[in-house]
């Protein structure tokens, strides 16, 4: 069955749809296991319309490159959804709240918004947290 196939297979759509949700709670557990109250997470939801795929990965590859250089960085990592390959989650883990603050002042993160706003199918989803014991 192919990828696309998943839609019209509510199963299997719902499997995948699991396997997404807890792709954060994995990438958590997995990166900061020493002290996983100081860190920060946060997860960004990316939904553009299907024209504005391809110019929306070369962006958001670039955000991450450009964020893997910044202070208090754990870890970023780009998903685009299986189902719905317009769709993207940022899954970023940052050493504590402090930094992630300072990564949205950055010139490079208001570059990145300015350039993807307009590209935009939905508000940009951004949620951030910290883990739960």
């Amino acid at each position: 069955m192919s990828i696309r196939g998943l839609l019209f297979s509510p199963v299997l759509y719902a499997v995948e749809m699991l396997r997404q949700a807890f792709l954060p709670l994995i990438l958590a557990l997995a990166v900061n296991a020493q002290s996983p109250q100081a860190a920060f997470y946060v997860v960004a939801h990316v939904d553009v319309p299907p024209p504005n795929t391809t110019k929306t990965i070369a962006l958001l590859k670039q955000y991450a490159s450009d964020t893997r250089k910044q202070p208090g960085l754990v870890r970023i990592d780009i998903q685009e959804e299986d189902a719905l390959p317009n769709h993207f989650a940022i899954v970023s883990v940052w050493k504590d709240k402090a930094a992630f603050e300072a990564h949205q002042g950055t010139p490079e993160t208001k570059r990145f918004r300015d350039e993807l706003y307009p590209l935009l199918g939905a508000p940009l989803d951004q949620r951030p947290g910290h883990v739960i014991e």
